[in-house]
């Protein structure tokens, strides 16, 4: 089914979310994976302008001179991002053992997590990569009683209504992009956790910054909001490292520096942030979800 039918038809979009919803919460685990992966094969191979632009978004990650390499991180990058969309459907219904301790390796250096839940306020920052299984095994590891995060509307109330009944059985509230900003300095001001994906810019107003080789726009929201509360900005990183096995990967908080101007800590948080993502995306290429033009050149919104 091509993207332009569901863009142009809403009701059959709907049709299929909540077809990939019933088969997803329905079917066996195991079961649900190989149809994923098939799916994704599928995809790929019907896609080649998607490719190409997976292909181009991974080059920054994955050196020339390893064209193969590349060739098959485009394929596993398709079939990587529909089984996270499996997952995600059923959020609340993954298997016991799914994300038990011996398939879930923490990597916490710094801590952050010793103590737990975690007490707000603070901003916790991933990447399109894993994103909804990560909010699942942040939620069965008690890391917060509670996380409030930002979501891009489907311009579909159904649909978004759909991933907000899914993530709230992991601990999230949704706040939609567009209602997010009040909304998300309001939770941080009450001492809340909050949740963001901080790799795309999706409203145009972001700023141009070192990421892989070369320089993307991403969002001043994180550092805004940071400096903003004085709340910590924790990167956070879901590997997948096997069928059954992850690794779930805490960085080291990054801090307002309350001596500098403003502006001037939110331009370093957002540099320093960037940088953290930018070493989780390259730590596992294929699984970072690449399907727009991240390297795009766009000009600044006002």
């Amino acid at each position: 089914m091509s993207r332009d039918v569901l863009a142009n038809h809403p009701s059959v979009r709907r049709l299929a979310y909540r077809a990939m919803d019933a088969f997803a919460n329905r079917c066996p685990m195991g079961l649900m994976r190989l149809v994923a992966h098939a799916v994704g094969t599928v995809a790929y191979i019907i896609d080649p302008k998607g490719r190409r632009v997976v292909a181009r978004n991974l080059s920054h990650f994955i050196p020339a001179r390893c064209p193969e390499a590349r060739a098959r991180a485009v394929l596993a990058n398709y079939r990587n991002f529909s089984t996270a969309l499996g997952e995600g459907m059923r959020l609340g219904r993954l298997p016991e053992g799914y994300l038990s301790p011996e398939r879930l390796r923490l990597v916490d250096p710094w801590k952050v997590f010793a103590t737990r839940p975690l007490k707000g306020p603070a901003i916790l920052v991933t990447v399109h990569a894993n994103w909804e299984l990560l909010l699942a095994a942040a939620h069965r590891l008690r890391f917060f009683e509670q996380v409030e995060a930002i979501s891009l509307t489907h311009n579909d109330p159904m649909i978004d209504h759909l991933f907000e009944r899914k993530r709230a059985l992991a601990g999230c509230r949704s706040l939609l992009l567009d209602r997010a900003p009040l909304a998300a300095l309001r939770a941080l001001k009450n001492e809340r956790i909050l949740g963001l994906l901080a790799d795309r810019d999706y409203t145009g107003n972001g700023v141009r910054v070192p990421f892989g080789d070369a320089q993307i726009s991403v969002p001043l929201g994180p550092a805004a909001l940071a400096v903003q509360t004085s709340s910590p900005i924790i990167p956070m990183f879901l590997a997948r490292c096997g069928p059954r096995a992850f690794t779930l990967i805490v960085g080291r908080p990054l801090l307002v520096d309350e001596r500098q101007p403003k502006h001037r800590q939110v331009r370093q948080l957002t540099e320093r942030l960037s940088a953290v993502l930018g070493r989780f995306i390259a730590s596992a290429p294929a699984q970072w979800v690449a399907f727009h033009d991240a390297w795009a050149s766009r000009p600044p919104r006002a």
